[in-house]
């Protein structure tokens, strides 16, 4: 039952962590830029490392999200929390201007593309446990 839940949380931090790679590399592909390892610090380092530091206050990975009877609404709610505070570090790290059109794209972008994740891990875990019923 621990390597379960264990096994859970290792998928849901490598799947918040590829939804905000995927996003992030789909805005580098999108204005041409170099993937370097400054431009991927700059763009996309924040999000994930401020999410995953919010997570057990937040309960985005908790025992209930490794179940996959975690809300979708509740991680958006989460998400509305991390996702400004990650942008707030990304301006003051990076030294970026903070209310810009990247506010608003990467605000809803990232959350997106985290609740479509979790709504996929969600449904793939149901319908595990009810197969293992």
């Amino acid at each position: 039952m621990r390597v379960d839940r264990l096994r859970g949380r290792s998928l849901l931090i490598a799947g918040d962590v590829a939804a905000f790679v995927v996003f992030g590399l789909i805005g580098l592909a999108s204005h041409e830029k170099s993937v370097d390892l400054a431009t991927v610090a700059r763009s996309m380092l924040v999000f994930p490392v401020v999410w995953l530091a919010l997570s057990p206050l937040l309960g985005t990975l908790s025992d209930r999200a490794a179940r996959g009877d975690s809300p979708v609404a509740r991680l958006v709610a989460a998400w509305l929390i991390a996702g400004p505070m990650a942008l707030v570090g990304r301006a003051i790290v990076f030294d970026r201007e903070l209310f810009n059109a990247f506010f608003v794209i990467a605000l809803v972008g990232n959350g997106l593309f985290l609740a479509a994740w979790r709504a996929i891990y969600n449904r793939w875990i149901s319908r595990r446990m009810r197969e293992a019923a």
